[in-house]
């Protein structure tokens, strides 16, 4: 549970601050009321003002010192009708609505806190959603250190249409990310289809075009909208650091290496969903690019277009490259996954215009340098059976 939040399902308690000041609010609204009552005539009407006094408590505090705010309201009123005691009947209505504010602002607060209670319990079967559809990566991988995050772009939300895994297969590490059109719980079950399909094909094709094939077909068997599809990115990397690429429509990943950043070359085929649309459905895969060779301090950087399409007040979008490059002169290298990623969204958001910003999915291999890439670990599965 988020810090802050009680069980009870009440609201969470305003800090310390913000109760001093509604309570030194209230309380110099009831001595301005006391003391300008006293130095003017008895026609005067200022009592009245202390109606306000439960609605302003209402700001910081539950029904009980509500309640308790408005008796003292209602007893300073009545302690000053000897400066007025030919207007008992105003001191009547003016305890009547004290009563009536104090009512409402109890009501306003409780119903307040309902709904805060039923959309955190929305929040936590979002986010428990989420894990079991995309799983963290293991803290390391072979010889890579690995991290993942995930920003939704709907208020209060943490969950959306965007994907990622990661597999340490015969073959090498593989990695995927990818993004569903549409959002919300059906973009969620699209994505949950093809999370399945690449943790079972990932062990088992040797390469990355008949890996797409497999996630197409298993994604169409599940699709029932025809304009639905999904852009994704596959990521090989071998035993010996050679990597390759093969795109879906979907944005190159990049290499961070010693202060520099690179696209990594991807052969390109169709979004998953789409193959069957089109009348070349049966050509063969694009020849595949000749890729790059990582190295020990080298991080691959994949993503979704949530962080690349980021706009600014003027409607440029997120320099992702030069903020990554100035990112390396800032930080020691080898960069640190975590805190690369939980930095690039941090600067993201902060460059957007007005927070708004698209499903963004972030994930980052870093090769650690003195370890070598191996296969031959008994620990390494060698199958979709042996997957953890």
């Amino acid at each position: 549970m988020p810090a802050g939040e009680r069980e009870d399902g009440t609201r969470p308690s305003a800090g310390r601050g913000t109760k001093t000041v509604v309570l030194g609010a209230a309380l110099l609204l009831c001595v301005l009321v006391v003391v300008l009552q006293v130095s003017t005539p008895p026609s005067s009407h200022i009592a009245s003002v202390l109606v306000a006094v439960p609605a302003v408590i209402a700001f910081a505090f539950g029904p009980p010192v509500i309640i308790g705010a408005a008796v003292v309201a209602a007893g300073t009123r009545w302690l000053l009708l000897p400066t007025e005691p030919q207007r008992i009947g105003s001191v009547v209505a003016t305890t009547v609505v004290i009563c009536v504010i104090a009512a409402l602002s109890c009501f306003v607060v409780r119903r307040g806190e309902r709904e805060s209670a039923r959309l955190r319990k929305v929040v936590s079967v979002a986010e428990t959603a989420q894990r079991a559809v995309l799983r963290p990566p293991p803290e390391t991988l072979g010889c890579f250190r690995t991290a993942a995050s995930y920003l939704a772009a709907a208020q209060y939300a943490r969950i959306g249409g965007d994907l990622y895994a990661v597999a340490d297969t015969e073959f090498g590490v593989r990695a995927l990310i990818g993004d569903v059109r549409g959002k919300g719980l059906g973009a969620v079950s699209t994505a949950s289809a093809v999370l399945g399909s690449f943790h079972e094909a990932a062990y088992e094709e040797p390469a990355l075009g008949p890996l797409a094939r497999r996630l197409d077909t298993g994604l169409n068997r599940f699709l029932r909208d025809e304009e639905a599809f999904v852009t994704a990115l596959l990521i090989q990397i071998a035993p010996d650091g050679h990597t390759h690429a093969y795109s879906c429509g979907h944005p190159p990943s990049l290499v961070l290496r010693a202060g520099t950043v690179r696209e990594l070359p991807a052969a390109v085929g169709l979004p998953l969903g789409l193959r069957a649309l089109a009348s070349t459905s049966t050509a063969p895969d694009a020849p595949q690019p000749a890729g790059t060779r990582l190295g020990p301090g080298d991080t691959l950087l994949l993503y979704t277009d949530g962080i690349a399409e980021t706009r600014n007040d003027a409607g440029v979008f997120y320099p992702l490259t030069d903020r990554l490059t100035a990112y390396q002169r800032e930080h020691p290298q080898p960069v640190d996954p975590h805190h690369l990623l939980t930095w690039l969204l941090e600067d993201a958001q902060d460059y957007s215009a007005d927070d708004t910003y698209d499903d963004a999915a972030l994930l980052a291999l870093t090769w650690l340098p003195g370890l070598e890439a191996s296969h031959s670990s008994p620990d390494r599965p060698k199958g979709p059976g042996g997957r953890g």
